[in-house]
């Protein structure tokens, strides 16, 4: 858990490195819309943080998948181990079994 702790921080201070140096106003452009001006370092910790968000719910919702799968899975388990003594068996008389005749 330390090691986690201490990625963190080191993450925390590269972010803050980068932002000291990166103040300079940009306007982002996409198609006929545009950003106001905001600092460089803001805007990519932004797409940053959005991207993180968007894979999150991403793998959320596989593992809700997941999970309903393997609810099924245990439901059709109960029901295959459930005792066969409810069906009734057919029954062969001895002439199946009879040795053919020469």
């Amino acid at each position: 858990m330390v090691f986690v702790y201490v990625l963190d921080a080191l993450l925390g201070a590269a972010a803050m490195a980068f932002a000291v140096q990166n103040p300079d106003l940009v306007t982002v452009s996409f198609l006929n819309l545009q950003t106001v001006s905001l600092p460089l370092s803001l805007l990519l910790l932004l797409s940053v943080f959005v991207g993180v968000v968007f894979a999150s719910v991403s793998g959320f919702a596989r593992e809700i998948e997941l999970k309903h799968k393997v609810r099924q899975l245990e439901k059709r388990i109960v029901e295959l181990s459930d005792p066969m003594d409810e069906t009734p068996r057919v029954g062969r008389g001895p002439a199946h079994h009879a040795l053919p005749k020469v």
